[in-house]
This record gives C-alpha cells, structure tokens and sequence, in this order.
C-alpha cells in the first residue's frame, strides 16, 4: 500500500505533462529502486507541489497577461519542410498565438478549484503518506518495539520455508514482490 502511495502522484501528473512535472518523474525515478531516498523524494516532491500550487495561482492574477508572452510561428515554405502544407495550417503551433507559459505548466484557468485538482489530490497524498509513517514510528516507539530488519509482511518466512506448504510458498512470493516493488 505504501508503495502505491509513491507511485501514484507520478500517475496523478501523467495527465498534465509539462516543466513543473519533469521533477517529480526524476524524483521518483531516482528514488524507487532505493528504499533509503523514499522519504527524501517524498518530501522534495511536497515541497515542490506547494511550489507549483502557489505559481499556478500567480499566473491567474489580473496584472499577468499570457498574450505579452505570446508569439506567433511563421508557416515555412514548402520546400523547407516535408509537412504537407494543409497539416501546418491545422497544426496548435501555426493556428494561433502560442504561450510558452503552457510549456512549462501555466495556464489562465476560471475555475481555479478544477485547474489545480491534480496538485492538491498528489499534496493529499503526499500528507497522508507523512502520517502513515508517523503513525507507525509513534506506535512502535510507544510501545517499545522496534523497526523490522526486513521490509517485508511476513517477518518468519525466508527461503527455507518456500517448500513447507503452499501457505508458506504464498506468503514467500508475497514477501518477494513486496520486496522488490
């Protein structure tokens, strides 16, 4: 369940690729195969969301117009390019003005509550993540026990017990996947 927990602000941001978002997927990417950088990565990542939250309310002020950064793209001729002359003139990139504030991840949006939906669902995440964490040191410091050595679910089952039954041999390759994803 934890492990969900990492993968799923990367799947949350899938849908809106831009700049701000390469971060979390080299965050991730480097962290994943590394239990010890989870806790880091996920902290970088809430810092960085609240970064992208606050930039994308910016952008909605009033004074910030996105047609002073806009510029228009100028057709090429025909024998500059092996593009069809009527795929351009179809294409986002001739049809109108083009923002580059949308490359990176700004855009005007009205109503605000659905344009930073994403971003507020990974910071949800991300806190709830936090407090399963805590909650487990708290328990296991309260009651004087200690982190287990393996990161597995089943503590007493190793290689040994594969072959003991075919509980055993379940509870081994639950341990497996957990261990390696």
């Amino acid at each position: 369940v934890l492990l969900l927990l990492h993968v799923i602000p990367v799947l949350v941001l899938c849908f809106q690729v831009s700049l701000f978002n390469f971060v979390f997927l080299i965050t991730w990417a480097l962290a994943l195969p590394y239990a010890q950088f989870r806790p880091l990565a996920s902290s970088i990542c809430t810092v960085w969301t609240c970064v992208i939250i606050v930039c994308k309310m910016l952008y909605q002020l009033s004074s910030i117009d996105p047609k002073d950064f806009s510029s228009n793209c100028t057709l090429p001729e025909e024998n500059e390019t092996k593009v069809s002359l009527e795929e351009l003139k179809t294409s986002v990139l001739y049809s109108g003005p083009v923002d580059p504030a949308e490359w990176v991840g700004l855009r005007k949006s009205h109503p605000l509550l659905v344009y930073l939906r994403n971003n507020l669902l990974m910071l949800a995440i991300l806190a709830f993540e936090v407090t399963i964490y805590r909650h487990q040191e708290y328990y296991r410091c309260r009651n004087n026990l200690t982190a287990p050595v393996t990161k597995t679910i089943f503590h007493d089952i190793t290689r040994a017990h594969l072959d003991d039954g075919l509980v055993n041999c379940v509870k081994y390759f639950i341990n497996y996947f957990f261990y390696k994803f």
